[in-house]
């Protein structure tokens, strides 16, 4: 199954935290190609997608970090303006629940694409790449 994996990391909900988080990269090879904050009262998920999940989880480990890993479906998105509706309507086809999504980071390599987060990863993947979807893997994201 074409899958990208979601790095979730928990964090303190204070100024300054995101700018630390993110600075954990700052040294490697890891590029951060999407992200998402959910806010709560006192602390912070904040979503990611790598180039690189595996590097990106050992620097959040020895950074002491705490974090899991969820797969996402990746689908780029048709230069129709009805890419988002089409891609709804078909996962709803096949009654796949979209839990959230978010916008990839566009490179030479990938243009406008969303990870989507749903209750059956597999299903989405085999659903959207018979309605025409490109659907990327991890593969597509290494620079």
């Amino acid at each position: 199954m074409p899958s990208v994996r979601q790095v979730s990391v928990f964090t303190e909900n204070r100024v300054g935290a995101l700018a630390a988080l993110v600075s954990t990269f700052d040294s490697s090879k890891v590029r951060i190609l999407a992200l998402a904050v959910i806010q709560g009262f006192d602390c912070a998920i904040v979503r990611f997608v790598f180039n690189d999940t595996d590097t990106a989880a050992k620097e959040l480990a020895e950074a002491n970090y705490r974090f899991t890993i969820c797969d996402l479906v990746a689908v780029e998105m048709p230069q129709a303006s009805d890419g988002l509706a089409r891609i709804s309507k078909a996962l709803l086809s096949a009654e796949i629940d979209i839990h959230y999504c978010y916008a990839l980071i566009t490179t030479e390599k990938i243009r406008g694409s969303i990870v989507v987060h749903v209750d059956n990863p597999s299903l989405a993947a085999i659903v959207l790449g018979e309605e025409g979807f490109r659907i990327l893997d991890e593969s597509d994201l290494r620079q």
